[in-house]
């Protein structure tokens, strides 16, 4: 029982120091701020904290890329690694509305849209 326990407990160390799970908090957080600064359904919130995990966890060290040029700051603040949460946040809160956006122009284009 104590092998299994031990296992467990690795497993468990080893997921909360990845850097993928952290982006991933880091960026379900931004896509919280999201949702309650637009005051949204449960559902879309929801939907939104979930994006933005999967985004800024997709993203990885690209977001920090992504959010220097966006920002226009220099290429030298792409590896500091404080940042890397930072960018996960942004990319939290601000990629959901981007694909939705997205979304929404491909839908009208095609004559696909759901309302």
């Amino acid at each position: 029982m104590s092998e299994e326990t031990g296992f467990i407990a690795t497993v468990l160390r080893d997921l909360t120091t990845s850097t993928a799970v952290i982006l991933a908090a880091w960026g379900a957080l931004g896509g919280a701020t999201n949702a309650l600064t637009t005051k949204m359904h449960l559902r879309d919130a929801l939907r939104h904290i979930l994006l933005g995990g999967l985004i800024a966890a997709g993203m990885g060290s690209l977001s920090m890329a992504v959010i220097t040029t966006w920002m226009g700051l220099p290429s030298a603040a792409i590896p500091s690694g404080g940042a890397a949460g930072s960018a996960a946040y942004l990319v939290g809160v601000f990629g959901p509305a981007f694909i939705e956006v997205i979304l929404v122009r491909l839908r009208g284009a095609t004559g696909d849209g759901d309302e």
